[in-house]
């Protein structure tokens, strides 16, 4: 208990002394404290440091623990895709905000061995295969409809495999990835009618594949019925089994993971330092029983700071002039530690901006959280070739945009008879409401109208998008978000001249 509360001062004198203090630490502290006092900032760097790691390890432990694939399920097993081939409703509980413009095609691959070979189709409207790093930094070479890529096999190569690819795979389809484990995020658009899911699902989503390089044109079929270990966890959310880590547990995971997804050189090297510092070093076992009673409590402490960090980084998030949050520094992060951390436990696989742009919103123009009692408004300004703030959502003619309306823990709203609740433009620029034409102003703007029952009147009925009208929450609390996903921006967007309109109140 001694050495716990000495590690206690040692934060406190800390505080005192602030950051930019003139006062060396080593005149005023004992050596004994200056050692936990050194373990305690380097835990909160390296908690941050490695938390994307973290996310991604878990989140493909729980997605690749199963026998087989699992159609609409989320799983498979390394180096195979999980496809969904219909969209989620109310009832939908394995992922927050789910999309309900984009069926996915989603998995993790281990690339120590060999490359692995993915078959992209002929596909017929917006699309991208997103793939990510085990840091969670997203790869310019993402195929999609942005790159301009066309039907063919593509190379997906790890960072230490020599060889020869398969006869077939153009060089110019090699996608290198920096690191041994990789995660395909793919995202199809549909209109959400029965009729385009059931083309999707038989013309389109079947022929996308994945293969070893190995067993590339030998036509193995893909390992079915695998064993899996009972001991890990697929119950819990991988969010929730790192908040449950204590240090030691936290630091040994990252340590392990570490191994086969090593540090990114030559941006990390001294980070790597300061890991050793505290005994984590790339490819070897971490033991807390090797280290001292008041250098644990110092690391269980820097952890408990760090999440503090984390839990309370949105607020660094500033805000547009509309009450959106829409960060346009996302998907690539180089040295930004924090910001990558933040990215991972708000929205784990963000896109490259140049790709898609999420903004969301809990208040309306005024600041107040939305709640479902009351009616709310979105008006989208006519769109222009200025591209100004307030307008239709500038994107690509190829690709889409849609407003997607969330309960306050990120699930669907559940309504009877709703087929979706978002608005999309898709690749044919026609503006759709719960799968019928959406009704525009005679001068080219869009009215949407946010409120839980249908409205009386006929043309915002047209363009009404169901709000939760049950919550229980309290007055300072949201009862639900508004999500906007905006795929292959518009320049205005990325400059940030174009901001969405607010949400306002009509009664």
């Amino acid at each position: 208990m001694r050495k716990r509360m000495n590690v206690t001062r040692t934060v406190a004198v800390l505080a005192a002394i602030g950051i930019a203090a003139t006062l060396r630490a080593d005149e005023i502290l004992p050596q004994s404290e200056l050692t936990g006092l050194s373990a305690f900032t380097d835990a909160i760097d390296a908690y941050i440091y490695g938390y994307p790691l973290m996310m991604v390890g878990l989140t493909e432990r729980v997605a690749t623990t199963t026998p087989g694939t699992q159609l609409n399920a989320g799983r498979a097993p390394l180096n195979q895709f999980t496809k969904s081939t219909a969209l989620p409703d109310g009832t939908y509980k394995d992922v927050v905000l789910p999309s309900t413009t984009t069926l996915y095609a989603s998995a993790f691959l281990n690339l120590t061995a060999e490359p692995v070979i993915m078959h992209l189709p002929a596909i017929d409207r917006f699309y991208l295969m997103q793939m990510l790093d085990a840091w969670t930094n997203v790869t310019t070479k993402s195929p999609g409809t942005r790159q301009g890529s066309q039907e063919g096999d593509y190379a997906i190569v790890g960072p230490d495999w020599k060889g020869d690819l398969p006869a077939g795979v153009p060089i110019q389809n090699v996608i290198p990835m920096p690191t041994n484990t990789a995660w395909i995020i793919g995202r199809i658009f549909t209109s959400g009618t029965q009729a385009d899911l059931d083309h999707l699902k038989n013309d389109i989503i079947p022929y996308l594949t994945l293969t070893p390089a190995s067993a590339y044109g030998k036509n193995i079929p893909a390992p079915d019925n695998i064993p899996i270990d009972p001991s890990i966890d697929t119950a819990t959310a991988p969010l929730h089994q790192v908040d449950n880590m204590n240090a030691c547990t936290y630091f040994g995971t990252m340590a392990a993971m570490l191994k086969t997804n090593p540090p990114l050189l030559t941006q990390d090297e001294r980070t790597i330092q300061r890991l050793a510092k505290i005994k984590i070093v790339p490819g070897d076992p971490f033991d807390c029983a090797d280290l001292d009673g008041n250098i644990k409590a110092a690391l269980e402490l820097g952890v408990q700071v760090a999440r503090t960090r984390l839990d309370n980084s949105e607020g660094t998030l500033q805000p547009t002039t509309t009450n959106w949050l829409m960060p346009l520094n996302v998907g690539e992060y180089g040295r930004r530690y924090l910001l990558r951390a933040v990215v991972a436990n708000k929205a784990l696989g963000a896109n490259l901006p140049e790709d898609a742009v999420y903004g969301y919103t809990t208040n309306d123009g005024g600041g107040n959280p939305l709640k479902g009692k009351n009616r709310y408004t979105i008006h989208f300004a006519a769109a222009t070739n200025r591209h100004i703030a307030g307008e239709v959502p500038p994107v690509s003619i190829n690709s889409f945009w849609s407003v997607t309306i969330y309960r306050a823990d990120g699930r669907l709203v559940d309504k009877p008879g709703v087929t979706y609740n978002a608005i999309g433009v898709g690749p044919q620029g026609v503006a759709t409401i719960q799968n019928h034409t959406a009704c525009f102003n005679r001068d080219g703007s869009l009215d949407l109208y946010l409120q839980a029952d249908q409205p009386s009147d006929a043309a915002q009925a047209c363009n009404w998008i169901p709000i939760p009208d049950d919550e229980q929450l309290a007055a300072d609390e949201p009862d639900f978000i508004v999500f906007l996903r905006m795929y292959w921006p518009d320049q205005a967007v990325l400059r940030g001249r174009w901001i969405p309109p607010a949400v306002r109140q009509l009664n």
